[in-house]
């Protein structure tokens, strides 16, 4: 399949009721399938609401974790069943072998969970910023899934800032970047289209860009697609909407032609020795 429709949802979630986040998500997915959309993103955290944020931690929240699969998946796999499409939906996930918290996102499709990525980078540049104290960083590193004959990875918020996050999956292969956000500061907000359009641009790779809306901490939305020479294909606003566009592979093609940077990445630089990377040995 060269041409593939996907699709992105943005929408203010009620914090802990996951099933009135799952049915509000479940309607809007529902939409944007009836669109054309194949392949369709929503906000990170989607089922539970933002919660890693304030002036003080609670184990409360623990609770709300999930394995993979788990509830929220199996509701999602129903709908995927129905509607012939992959959903990327970010969870707050419990790996049921070893007991520890991530910030992931499962990859489901018709036959169900392909399979997850955990949160990489997790941040402490802000004191109301406190995710480390619910989770670790992920330990799967960066999988590209096969979607309709394209290939497919994703990022999770704070991944988007560090630009290896997008190299390492277009060197994995991927064509498409599907980066799920919950995001409000005026920081990210002077950065939410530049970072994205160099990553895009210098990878030759689709990135669908993906914020909830609203909420205590007023989310900004603005979710948009970027295409492989880093042009803004299509945006939101500030509000609860989806957006649906149409990608072709050829652009991934086209991109990497005019613009050979992942031809010239240098692999080395990704399995440096200690000598190589400048550090002293005994």
């Amino acid at each position: 399949m060269k041409k593939i429709t996907v699709g992105t949802i943005q929408f203010t979630r009620k914090l802990g009721n996951k099933e009135e986040n799952i049915s509000k998500a479940s309607k809007y997915i529902t939409m944007a399938a009836e669109k054309g959309a194949k392949v369709i993103s929503l906000p990170e955290f989607f089922s539970t609401g933002y919660f890693p944020g304030g002036d003080k931690v609670s184990n409360e929240y623990f609770q709300w974790a999930e394995t993979i699969p788990g509830f929220t998946t199996s509701e999602m796999e129903q709908l995927a069943k129905k509607l012939d499409i992959y959903l990327i939906a970010p969870i707050y996930e419990i790996d049921q072998i070893s007991l520890v918290y991530y910030d992931s996102a499962a990859v489901i499709g018709p036959e169900g969970v392909i399979g997850r990525f955990r949160k990489r980078h997790i941040p402490s540049v802000n004191p109301r910023m406190i995710e480390k104290y619910y989770y670790a960083p992920g330990n799967i590193k960066y999988p590209v899934f096969d979607v309709f004959h394209w290939k497919i990875g994703v990022s999770i918020c704070y991944d988007r800032h560090f630009p290896e996050t997008f190299r390492l999956l277009a060197l994995k292969g991927a064509q498409i970047v599907f980066s799920v956000n919950n995001t409000p500061t005026p920081r990210s907000l002077k950065m939410w289209f530049a970072e994205i359009e160099v990553a895009s641009s210098s990878n030759g790779i689709f990135i669908v860009q993906n914020n909830a809306v609203g909420e205590d901490f007023h989310f900004f939305g603005k979710s948009f697609i970027a295409n492989p020479k880093g042009d803004i294909m299509c945006q939101l606003g500030s509000e609860e909407a989806i957006l649906v566009q149409e990608l072709n592979q050829a652009e991934v093609e086209e991109a990497r032609l005019s613009y050979k940077s992942i031809w010239d990445t240098n692999w080395s630089d990704f399995c440096l020795t200690d000598e190589q990377s400048g550090h002293l040995t005994a």
